[in-house]
């Protein structure tokens, strides 16, 4: 009670507002994004492809690149919550690129919710998050990806596990290129610590953003190469 006075105390004189329109929020919400304004994101829904969780406009279960190689991912399935466009678009690069932490509460609630709906996220053992370079994460100063997992492991209760999946070659950033050199910049990036730690497990992985799908797919193929069992991946947005 006392807490909540001060927290309105506070608002009155600094007011927490929404980081897109500007309206003044509930001094005691943890969030940071109006509900109006989460409402003019593009929500992933209707048909979707079964594996990788694009959106289809026909009630075919598989995207064309799926139906032609079930092998083109290496993960089992796919789920993310947005599109990647529009405002929500605006806020993930503010995220990722502005020093924009606070976001990640807003952004791994909805992701959370997104494990409710489906139960084979549920089924995870641990979670994962995409890993950065030493040198990106020095310049960054945090993990995106990170921030996004270890909220999602707390909010469903499924475990994060850091410094197992490592990133160690330095790569060009992936939005600058085609989705063929997306895959050729990542190919031998990823590699495993304590591989029995994943052996015949269940792992879901968690990054910001799947566009080529290219950074997960590699991931998932070293954890399966490692021994785990299924790997499934959760993002924010899917472009």
């Amino acid at each position: 009670m006392i807490k909540e006075i001060l927290l309105r105390i506070i608002n009155f004189i600094y007011p927490i507002t929404c980081c897109l329109c500007g309206k003044d929020l509930e001094a005691i919400s943890q969030y940071k994004v109006c509900d109006k304004c989460k409402e003019s994101f593009s929500k992933i829904k209707g048909n979707i492809c079964d594996k990788c969780g694009i959106s289809l406009d026909s009630e075919e279960s598989l995207c064309y690149v799926c139906k032609k190689d079930l092998k083109a991912y290496s993960f089992d399935k796919l789920r993310a919550v947005y599109l990647y466009k529009g405002n929500l678009r605006k806020l993930v690069l503010k995220f990722k690129y502005s020093n924009r932490i606070f976001l990640y509460k807003d952004f791994a609630f909805e992701m959370s919710n997104l494990i409710k709906e489906y139960n084979f996220l549920r089924t995870a053992d641990f979670i994962i998050p995409v890993p950065l370079n030493i040198f990106r994460r020095i310049k960054r100063g945090y993990n995106q990806a990170e921030l996004l997992a270890q909220e999602v492991s707390v909010n469903i209760g499924i475990p994060m596990l850091k410094n197992v999946l490592l990133r160690g070659k330095v790569t060009k950033p992936q939005f600058k290129l085609s989705k063929f050199e997306r895959k050729k910049n990542i190919q031998s990036s990823f590699t495993i610590k304590n591989k029995n730690t994943i052996k015949n497990k269940t792992i879901l992985i968690v990054d910001d953003i799947a566009t080529t799908c290219s950074t997960v797919s590699v991931c998932a193929g070293v954890l399966k190469r490692s021994g785990a069992k299924n790997v499934y991946v959760l993002t924010l947005a899917r472009d």
